[in-house]
């Protein structure tokens, strides 16, 4: 029950299920389901991952959250859900063996704009993976001066995805 506990909490705060199935059960072999894609083609390490769209401000995170907040609600839309990330990893650092902490600050707010939902879901419904959407925002340890805000990028492929990232883009930009 705790594997399933922590790959679940793992999996919604970005850190590859492949990697806590190694550290808990020394298998490397999982390792194949989840490639990397935080490498270059030199194979350097890249700053961010391909799948994720990060911005930044120099604001504090405060300020920077309730700018968002202000944001989001102007757009007319609710949030479902926060995610208080800093504090779910905090909770579960001993058993993943981590001694440093990556953020100081690290929340996760989900939430919805219905006529694109609708229209997200009604062209496939397996899209409702893509549903909430969510925007981080968070304050890198090593990094105490900068706030980030980030999305996953979604499927680019698909065109009713494009008012989403358009979406998520604006209200990013109202916080920088």
């Amino acid at each position: 029950m705790k594997k399933i506990f922590i790959l679940v909490l793992f999996v919604v705060c970005g850190i590859a299920a492949s990697e806590l199935f190694k550290n808990l059960n020394g298998d490397a072999a999982v390792n194949a389901a989840t490639p990397s894609k935080t490498e270059s083609a030199s194979g350097e390490k890249a700053k961010y991952p391909e799948f994720a769209n990060v911005f930044s401000t120099e604001s504090s995170f405060a300020d920077a959250k309730e700018d968002l907040l202000a944001a989001i609600s102007a757009e007319g839309l609710v949030i479902s859900y926060t995610s208080h990330a800093k504090t779910m990893l905090e909770n579960t650092a001993e058993i993943a063996g981590v001694t440093t902490p990556v953020y100081d600050d690290a929340e996760i707010l989900l939430f919805c704009k219905a006529n694109l939902s609708h229209a997200l879901v009604g062209a496939n419904p397996h899209n409702i993976v893509l549903c909430p959407y969510a925007i981080a925002i968070y304050v890198l340890h090593d990094e105490p001066e900068t706030v980030y805000l980030s999305f996953r990028e979604p499927d680019p492929r698909a065109p009713e995805t494009k008012e989403i990232k358009a979406l998520l883009v604006s209200i990013i930009e109202e916080v920088i």
